[in-house]
């Protein structure tokens, strides 16, 4: 199956706020090795087999410094929901497109390329994640946030693959979730009290958690564990980019 995919490069100078005496006007534009960080993303999209067209969405500004070019852009709405709104809709007739962030530079295709073979074609929505102790060997001072468990300690990855026509359909759903996420009593209400006790004690399982969010979503909720830490690996501080730059740098030679 080949995807369209979504670059997500929102946030403007708000996103700088971490980095130090950065002249530019988003995340995606920090230069490294000479190149905006989002160049890195956007190669390694160019290069996996199973991705054909690319839509931007973010700061218009820095695509006028990368060689590379995206096949539709279009600017930031102002926030990560509305922006993931306005790709849904802009590739409301595909089955599946691939969505990721602008801040992963060590991403590579191939790392692509075995994300989207391992989601279930029929999935509405497919999340990566890796192992605490995967991401803790690559870099050990990441100072990640991990969720526990039954089967270990997690990150977030940055890559998922998501149904358009399904998640449209729960707009309203994921808008209230997102609005209401520090509000005990709704989420307790949404999830469940079993899966909320389960979550905080870190006894739930992974299956538990996809079989409730596919219960929420009226389709297949996947959860994708990657052996690539470079997928949960977004910069967002100095220390990380820093990390990058070094890394990058060896990998020239």
């Amino acid at each position: 199956m080949v995807y369209k995919a979504v670059i997500m490069a929102g946030g403007g100078r708000k996103s700088l706020r971490a980095f130090k005496n950065q002249a530019v006007t988003s995340k995606g534009a920090i230069p490294i090795l000479g190149k905006p960080m989002v160049a890195y993303v956007l190669e390694a999209l160019r290069n996996a087999k199973n991705v054909d067209e690319i839509l931007y969405i973010g700061d218009l500004d820095v695509l006028s410094n990368i060689p590379l070019k995206v096949d539709y852009s279009l600017p930031d709405s102002g926030s990560l929901f509305s922006n993931l709104i306005k790709a849904l809709e802009f590739f409301k007739e595909e089955s599946q497109i691939l969505v990721l962030t602008s801040d992963i530079p060590l991403i590579k295709s191939y790392m692509i390329d075995e994300f989207l073979s391992r989601c279930d074609s029929s999935a509405a929505f497919c999340y990566s994640f890796v192992k605490k102790e995967v991401l803790e060997r690559f870099f050990p001072n990441a100072r990640r946030t991990y969720v526990k468990v039954r089967e270990g300690y997690f990150n977030g990855g940055n890559l998922i693959v998501v149904s358009p026509s399904h998640i449209l359909s729960k707009r309203e759903l994921l808008e209230k979730t997102i609005s209401s996420r520090k509000n005990p009593l709704y989420l307790a209400k949404l999830f469940g009290i079993n899966i909320i006790i389960g979550y905080i004690l870190g006894t739930v399982r992974i299956s538990t958690l996809e079989a409730r969010a596919t219960k929420i979503l009226g389709g297949r909720a996947q959860a994708v564990l990657m052996e690539y830490p470079e997928i949960s690996f977004d910069v967002d501080n100095q220390l990380q980019l820093e990390f990058v730059e070094e890394r990058l740098g060896k990998q020239a030679f």
